[in-house]
């Protein structure tokens, strides 16, 4: 899907740069039109790099919290191994999968809805039966610094999956791109080079443009797939629902 997009926004490019009449007999590398296309560019590309690099945070967010559920699990497992805390994990053991596996039935877009399902994980940690000895001590407070971590991992991607352009700003974003492509065709003329450079410059623009909406706007597809990061770790795991 991005690929047909991006290869869309180049083919508009061209379509716009070579059907579009000339707008005035000065090259564009000459007309006060240029400062404005610079200023455009640059306000596309900042965007761009704000989007990905929350993206990106995002994405190490969730893998920071997986990975700290996988500790939490294995740390419980080997809790587990004691007859009079067998019953506990096998309960805790419930609740991981409960939590990872709901993000089967749902993407990032209803994260909270998993909020319930962790606080029983959190929650069941603190139920755990007298620790008999130094060895299970260490393992539980492990275990509690795994959970926690897992906590503040997950209001970082709470909140940068909430952090994005609202509905609200659409309208300056598609302003911005309307008086982006006004200004390169303003300073496009009739010779080849001239409209060249408009519909390369067009190009770099609704590219980035695109960056930005498919990484801040248009995330169904990524959030998505992210979720089936959650439901891989029930196999990673080895889960299963009977213990």
């Amino acid at each position: 899907m991005t690929v047909l997009r991006s290869l869309a926004a180049a083919l508009a490019a061209f379509v716009l740069a070579y059907l579009t009449p000339a707008g005035a007999p000065l090259s564009v590398l000459s007309r006060l039109d240029l400062p404005a296309v610079v200023i455009f560019v640059a306000l596309f590309g900042m965007l761009a790099f704000t989007a990905v690099d929350r993206r990106q945070r995002l994405k190490e967010a969730i893998a920071l919290e997986l990975n700290k559920i996988r500790r939490v699990y294995h740390l419980g497992k080997n809790l587990g191994a004691a007859p009079h805390l067998r019953g506990w994990f096998t309960d805790l053991h419930g609740y991981i999968y409960d939590y990872l596996g709901t993000f089967e039935k749902f993407d990032l877009r209803d994260y909270d809805k998993g909020n319930a399902l962790f606080r029983k994980i959190a929650y069941h940690l603190y139920t755990v039966p007298e620790l008999k000895e130094v060895k299970e001590q260490v393992l539980y407070d492990e275990l509690l610094d795994a959970s926690a971590i897992v906590s503040d991992a997950r209001q970082r991607v709470m909140a940068l999956h909430r952090s994005r352009f609202t509905h609200h700003h659409w309208f300056e974003l598609l302003l911005a791109i309307l008086l982006f492509v006004a200004a390169v065709l303003a300073g496009t003329t009739t010779a080849p080079y001239s409209r060249l450079i408009s519909a390369l410059t067009l190009g770099s623009g609704f590219l980035l443009a695109l960056t930005f909406f498919t990484h801040d706007i248009w995330t169904e597809e990524g959030d998505k797939l992210l979720a089936k990061e959650y439901v891989k770790n029930i196999a990673r795991l080895e889960l299963r629902r009977e213990v």
